[in-house]
């Protein structure tokens, strides 16, 4: 499966050329134009190479190095540069730098190194990516256009996430506000550094902070983030109570009025609440809800990989990327009540906690959870109590949502009289027994 790398040049030009050329030729590539911001990226997202830059501003390539080096002891590293000395040569060898490529680039020699260390995307992986920002009108009926490329902090392997991140950007693209409800623990930011990544910001940070009592403080903290050069022009601001969306309105409306480079500016108001009914009323057709984790089983399942990845690197237990299927189906059936963040505590622990290099159990798992042995269903039930606790989580979410009875439900959905109460809705067998059976 093709790898992610990641190139820093300081020089945008420079960093974008490697860029176009990696993608031309099948890699999958992100692109930061500061060490810090690269840092940052090093410490969310798992690479199969770093290809930087050794002149640079502040943080040089050896001291990127050296901090790559904290993060992943093994990660291979790239230096491009013009004419290094004896000394700086020394200097990256002693911090076991991989290779050493002098500019201007021999390309086709370039491009045999950097496969080496990470394979390009095949024909099939590039037609499933292409797959995943198209959109069809029986998937979708009110987005305007798909996002323009697969996302890379917000996980949207599942059909629910693809959707979400589908709405949000095409909020993005015709407002100057975007407002998401949020469960407990969601990553409703991690979406939010994408989408200022499609709005032209590159890898600029996406400042946050919590939208204070008055609107006149709120414009002196917006004014310093658009004031700044290396800030992005996507500010996610939290609300902390469903009373403070007619101010973040009313905000939005100052903020184009009073402060310079208002125009291209996205403010996405983020407010954590289960409960979406008084929050779609106040918010109009801006608002969007994310669903919970446990809503998206692959897209839990794709954070899994992703942090296995990132502690199997750091800690050198490469076989620690993996898990055995009985760890598998927990993480699909866990309800994960805090979010995207217990994913990650709870694989990062599971592997920091392996006495061998081997596949993470489900008993590791349980233990990084704090929570009691799980019964694991037999492999070939597996699929079935996955279905139904699908299923459960559904029912669940449209009684609390609409507000509607069991029993209403049950009629509606064509379940016959015999389901009057919440506890013979979501304990019933499969209503599509045949999913089990896939």
């Amino acid at each position: 499966m093709a790898g992610r790398i990641l190139v820093l040049d300081d020089e945008e030009n420079y960093a974008e050329m490697l860029q176009d050329l990696l993608r031309g030729n099948n890699f999958r590539v992100d692109m930061a134009t500061r060490p810090e911001r690269a840092i940052n990226q090093l410490e969310e997202i798992p690479y199969d190479l770093v290809i930087s830059d050794y002149k640079m501003p502040v943080m040089d390539g050896a001291d990127l190095l050296k901090r790559a080096r904290e993060l992943y002891p093994n990660l291979p590293f790239i230096l491009v540069s013009g004419l290094m000395n004896t000394p700086e040569l020394v200097k990256v060898a002693n911090m076991s730098v991989t290779l050493v490529m002098e500019k201007p680039l021999d390309t086709e020699a370039f491009l045999k190194q950097v496969a080496r260390f990470s394979e390009p995307m095949t024909d099939e992986e590039k037609t499933a990516q292409a797959k995943k920002t198209e959109v069809s009108d029986s998937e979708i009926d009110d987005v305007a256009s798909c996002y323009p490329e697969e996302p890379r902090f917000f996980s949207a392997v599942s059909a629910t996430g693809k959707r979400f991140m589908q709405n949000a950007w095409s909020i993005a693209q015709t407002s100057r506000d975007l407002f998401i409800l949020e469960p407990f623990g969601g990553d409703a930011e991690l979406g939010a550094k994408d989408i200022s990544a499609w709005r032209g910001n590159s890898d600029l940070p996406v400042a946050s902070f919590v939208l204070p009592d008055s609107n006149e403080e709120a414009i002196l903290e917006l004014r310093g983030i658009l004031s700044e050069q290396e800030q992005s022009n996507t500010v996610c601001i939290r609300l902390t109570a469903a009373s403070q969306i007619a101010q973040a309105h009313e905000l939005t409306e100052s903020a184009i009025k009073e402060l310079e480079g208002a125009a291209n500016m996205l403010l996405i108001y983020v407010l954590e609440s289960n409960e979406t009914a008084p929050y779609l009323d106040e918010v109009g057709p801006r608002g969007i809800v994310l669903p919970a984790l446990n809503e998206r089983a692959s897209d839990v399942a794709a954070y899994a990989r992703r942090f296995a990845r990132m502690a199997s690197d750091r800690s050198g237990k490469k076989n620690c990327s993996e898990f055995t299927p009985e760890a598998a189906f927990l993480i699909l059936s866990h309800n994960w009540p805090r979010g995207y963040k217990e994913v990650q505590e709870a694989v990062m622990q599971a592997v920091k906690s392996t006495e061998n290099d081997e596949a993470i159990s489900a008993d590791l798992l349980q233990k990084a959870l704090g929570i009691e042995a799980v019964q694991i269903p037999r492999p070939d039930s597996r699929l079935l109590a996955l279905m139904s606790t699908a299923q459960r989580c559904y029912f669940e979410k449209v009684m609390s949502g609409s507000g509607v009875s069991a029993a209403e439900l049950g009629r509606k959905l064509e379940l016959g009289d015999a389901v009057q109460t919440r506890d013979e809705l979501i304990n019933m067998p499969l209503v599509k027994s045949e999913l089990g059976k896939l």
